[in-house]
């Protein structure tokens, strides 16, 4: 469905472009240097104007239609809409009564922590100084 709008909408695009350059303008524009003179007379006076500005006015229609179209199913896949998206886990609250430890001051060496504890039967590591 989504190739087909794109596919409408684009073609649409491209004949709205050609129509539009051929109507005559003031000076006859793009359309007398394409051999839209031609067609003044097989419209008749005032035919090719008409007939070019109703060719617009559809195409423009359409062009509308299309763009819609091409939202409305781009909307239905969209992650602003919502559609694809997992729900955010939900993250327990911290506890109140939890602190974080005073930050050191100035100067002081920051020993390393171990990320898990000596297991039964092994001494825990000697705590390394700096070298003055």
């Amino acid at each position: 469905m989504l190739t087909f709008f794109t596919i409408v909408h684009v073609l649409l695009c491209v004949f709205m472009i050609f129509v539009i350059l051929l109507q005559p303008g003031k000076d006859a524009g793009m359309g007398s240097a394409l051999g839209g003179g031609a067609a003044t007379s097989a419209f008749g006076g005032r035919g090719a104007v008409t007939f070019l500005s109703k060719l617009t006015g559809i195409c423009a229609a359409l062009f509308f239609l299309t763009s819609l179209g091409l939202s409305f199913v781009g909307l239905r896949g969209s992650v602003a809409a919502g559609g694809s998206v997992a729900t955010p886990a939900k993250t327990a609250p911290a506890t109140p009564g939890a602190t974080t430890p005073p930050p050191a001051p100035p100067g002081a060496v920051e020993q390393e922590r171990s990320a898990t504890p000596p297991a039964e039967g092994q001494q825990a590591p000697a705590p390394t100084t700096p070298a003055p």
